[in-house]
């Protein structure tokens, strides 16, 4: 009886954490802003310029790195003083691990180009930060690119979206956009 009633406890557990795992999904995927932009193989990201989506017709070399812009006259505004440019873009290597972020916090200027080249050092995570419209899920040795522009102030937490062990509920991280 003892055992039966251990099993029922358990079961039961199990079926409510996949019920709040599956609202939590659904919750995200209407989330999916217009804030972000996930790298596709023909996705170049954000013009640095005027901040619109980046053609591979539109690009400048500079100290050996290659930006993408929307249009030509972007190339040449670039070209004039591109460390104003560059000053704004924030790289960023985001790695998931059971339970954490690393870097934690992550601190960028408001309208800044934030793009998060995310990997996981062991199993499945996700990536989630609500108040941008980010929910990208992430396995061990794969790399997944979201750029987006930080243009909310505040600090946010950077959770994870993929059940990823007993932790998985405290796996949190700090995205801080100050002014």
């Amino acid at each position: 009886m003892r055992r039966l009633l251990s099993i029922l406890v358990v079961s039961v557990t199990l079926l409510h954490v996949t019920y709040l795992y599956a609202q939590h999904d659904h919750e995200h995927s209407h989330d999916m802003g217009k804030t972000a932009m996930h790298q596709e193989s023909e996705d170049l990201g954000i013009c640095p310029v005027m901040r619109g989506k980046a053609s591979k017709d539109y690009s400048y070399v500079y100290e050996g790195k290659t930006y993408y812009f929307c249009c030509p006259s972007c190339v040449e505004e670039f070209k004039s003083d591109p460390e104003k440019y560059i000053s704004k873009i924030k790289e960023v290597n985001l790695e998931a691990y059971q339970f954490g972020f690393v870097p934690d916090p992550i601190i960028v200027k408001k309208d800044d180009i934030v793009k998060f080249s995310i990997t996981s050092r062991d199993v499945p995570h996700g990536v989630y930060i609500k108040e941008y419209g980010i929910n990208v899920s992430v396995k061990k040795g794969e790399i997944k690119k979201i750029e987006f522009i930080a243009d909310k102030e505040g600090e946010f937490y950077i959770l994870c979206s993929v059940y990823c062990g007993s932790g998985h509920s405290q796996m949190k991280g700090r995205f801080i956009v100050e002014r």
